[in-house]
């Protein structure tokens, strides 16, 4: 199944070809009357550009062609510009996926399983149409959104002395994104800073341990005061403090929200419920007003614009701000990251562990049979606790909680769980997990 929750991904080739790229076209121009077109470094994702476009031209479609950039800059160039935008891209997964992202003229994504599946037809390209595919030319359609983006950041970020190592996981940000930083960052060391579709050095994902190798062996060689990690379409961005230390995307969050907290009183910061309780803690601390979302840039988005939300942050490195649009703002973090730091002049391992008051599982996901049987069982276990299902089950403990959610793309359920002291932590992973693996689950 390629039609997810956030977006369409799926296998070059096997999943994702030239006919299926061409019919999702042909919906998409029959439906919305002006499209920007980008795609990422990949591949699959060059290779399905024209399909795509002539798909959309077929159907009455107008295109503008954004070029190999990153998703927020999609965003960027759609927003208050055109029907739709689409990015070809697969995000942080290995290079051999492709997909397609899209989003409306507000920059909300649009929901494939809801809105494209039910309407897609796969239709196979004939001979003569594989020929004007081929005569397309992208120069005459192209646009250019990037001028813009860049004067928005060089303007909005500020110059920053601190030392910083930066790895582009040889994707996206590595053109556009990394001539804004070479200009912002006097002091700066740059690895895997070119593009390069079948990602050399490691996949281009900011959470899994094997893809930060390169930036923290960087920064702790070079003596780096902090290093940062984009994914390959650019719309998450991980932080390595000085001793190559990871910083958890809940702590930015709870960091970031009291810098902004700090400009604006009263604000409205979104927060997934993945997170760790001391972000809402942070958010009231210091006069803001939190709210609790359910997982993904699909409904934070949706739910920032409905309630005019100042700030979002995901645990999975997601930073959304509403100065850009609501949507996904990796440079704004990242500014507001080092203006903590010079303003505090201390080490980064020093300023983010004042923020780590309580101990976190990590996610820890489990394959299982029935995802439904086993949500009803721990809800019948806990029912004692507080019980909340606003993105599976939340239970709240006296010294503990946790929440438990099916993968929106596999068989799987995710579990986080936080305690008040690691001992807690621990011993209630064990708890959990012994019951799943009765119910035939099994950790993954």
């Amino acid at each position: 199944m390629v039609f997810k929750a956030y977006d369409i991904r799926g296998i070059f080739r096997e999943q994702l070809d030239e006919n299926f790229a061409y019919s999702l076209g042909k919906v998409l121009g029959e439906r919305y009357k002006s499209i920007l077109v980008a795609n990422d470094v990949r591949i699959g994702s060059r290779e399905l550009l024209k399909p795509f476009i002539y798909g959309i031209l077929e159907a009455g479609g107008k295109v503008s062609y954004g070029g190999t950039i990153s998703t927020p800059l999609m965003y960027f160039g759609t927003r208050n510009r055109y029907d739709l935008g689409v990015i070809i891209t697969a995000s942080h997964n290995p290079p051999e996926y492709t997909g397609f992202k899209m989003c409306d003229k507000k920059a909300i994504p649009i929901s494939p399983v809801e809105e494209i599946a039910p309407i897609f037809k796969l239709e196979e390209l004939k001979d003569t149409q594989r020929r004007e595919i081929e005569e397309i030319d992208l120069e005459e359609l192209k646009v250019d959104i990037a001028s813009e983006y860049k004067r928005f950041f060089l303007k909005r970020c500020k110059p920053y002395d601190i030392k910083v190592a930066v790895d582009f996981a040889n994707g996206s940000t590595s053109i556009i994104e990394r001539e804004i930083l070479e200009e912002l960052l006097k002091d700066h060391l740059f690895i895997n800073d070119y593009p390069d579709g079948t990602f050399p050095a490691h996949q281009p994902d900011t959470l899994k341990t094997s893809c930060l190798r390169d930036i923290v062996k960087t920064v702790r060689e070079n003596s780096c005061d902090v290093g940062i990690i984009f994914d390959g379409d650019g719309d998450r961005i991980g932080i390595v403090d000085e001793k190559g230390e990871v910083l958890p995307g809940d702590i930015l969050t709870a960091m970031i929200a009291r810098e902004i907290l700090r400009e604006k009183k009263g604000a409205k910061i979104i927060y997934d419920l993945r997170c760790s309780k001391v972000v809402p803690e942070v958010i009231k601390g210091y006069g803001g007003i939190p709210v609790k979302s359910k997982v993904g840039h699909y409904f934070i988005k949706k739910l920032m614009q409905e309630i005019d939300g100042d700030f979002a942050g995901e645990l999975s490195n997601h930073f959304y701000f509403k100065e850009i649009g609501y949507f996904e703002g990796p440079l704004i973090a990242l500014d507001y990251i080092l203006s903590t730091m010079e303003e505090r002049g201390e080490p980064l391992s020093k300023i983010w562990r004042e923020y780590k008051r309580y101990y976190h599982s990590g996610e820890i996901n489990f394959r299982v049979k029935d995802q439904g049987k086993i949500l009803e069982k721990l809800k019948e276990i806990y029912r004692n606790c507080k019980v909340e299902e606003l993105d599976g089950l939340s239970v709240y403990c006296k010294g503990w909680w946790f929440n438990i959610r099916p993968s929106n793309t596999e068989p799987l359920l995710r579990l986080n769980l936080e305690g008040e002291t690691e001992g807690i932590m621990r011993e209630k992973v064990e708890e959990i997990k012994k019951i799943i693996s009765k119910l035939d689950g099994e950790v993954v």
